[in-house]
């Protein structure tokens, strides 16, 4: 027969008395436990006992279950139950003996502790990958030259009305000229106020025409710049997800 010391003789414990029918309970449970441990069911035994520590608060029961998880092989759990037991019985008759298990048993909670805490880093290392596989990679496109493409247009409107003056007073100047060839084609007086008006007149549209074209060029030119230096300034930022984060990349469009 498997012998148990779950009775422990403890000294300096003060217990307010309880209610007798709750001890009765705790006693029925402690018995319980008591049989299924002598029959090696430990884990009901482990039950059983907290059942009863629930019901009384007797550091008696922390011994018991400690002893239990000692059995099934729970260096843990045991190491917990034996602390809480010193820490309820600090006197008690058996505490070198606790304090000498607790001793063996601390190696093992060490193990257990870096492989619980192994197991909780690849758990959150494996959390992290499938979130980053199911997160989104985000694009977003930021216009920066929609100004300069504007500004841009509208200058090379301006340059396009500056070539349509120019062409409009070539052909004036041109008809003008031609004017003035068909009046002195046989004789004419070049000194005449019509000779000299037409003269005049065609060469302020050559001017204007010049001008015209020159301005309508350079503005036109201008516009064409600007349009193309905004388009450059369009780029699409695009963020996805990697193992530290998150990279950034932007693209420029042309």
């Amino acid at each position: 027969m498997k012998a148990l010391i779950l009775i422990v003789a403890l000294t300096g414990v003060a217990v307010a008395a309880p209610d007798p029918a709750v001890v009765a309970k705790a006693d029925a449970l402690f018995v319980k436990g008591q049989a299924s441990y002598n029959e090696g069911k430990y884990q009901a035994a482990i039950a059983q006992f907290k059942q009863a520590y629930e019901l009384v608060k007797d550091a008696v029961y922390l011994f018991n279950i400690a002893q239990s998880y000692r059995k099934v092989g729970d260096c843990s759990a045991a190491y917990d139950y034996y602390t809480q037991y010193l820490e309820a019985a600090p006197n008690a008759e058996n505490k070198d003996k606790v304090k000498q298990w607790l001793t063996e048993l601390k190696p093992c909670v060490d193990q257990r502790q870096k492989e619980q805490e192994e197991a909780a880093r690849k758990a959150q290392v494996e959390a992290e990958r499938k979130q980053r596989d199911t997160a989104p990679t985000l694009e977003e496109q930021r216009d920066h030259g929609k100004p300069y493409r504007i500004a841009g247009i509208a200058l090379g409107g301006v340059g396009i009305v500056g070539l349509g003056i120019g062409i409009g007073f070539g052909i004036r100047g041109a008809s003008l000229k031609s004017e003035v060839a068909d009046k002195c084609n046989m004789s004419c007086v070049w000194d005449s106020m019509e000779i000299q008006d037409l003269h005049q007149a065609g060469q302020r549209a050559n001017t204007l025409s010049w001008i015209g074209y020159v301005g309508g060029g350079v503005a036109l030119a201008g516009g064409v710049a600007l349009y193309w230096y905004g388009r450059s300034r369009v780029e699409t930022v695009t963020v996805a997800p990697t193992a530290g984060g998150a990279t950034v990349s932007a693209q420029l469009h042309f």
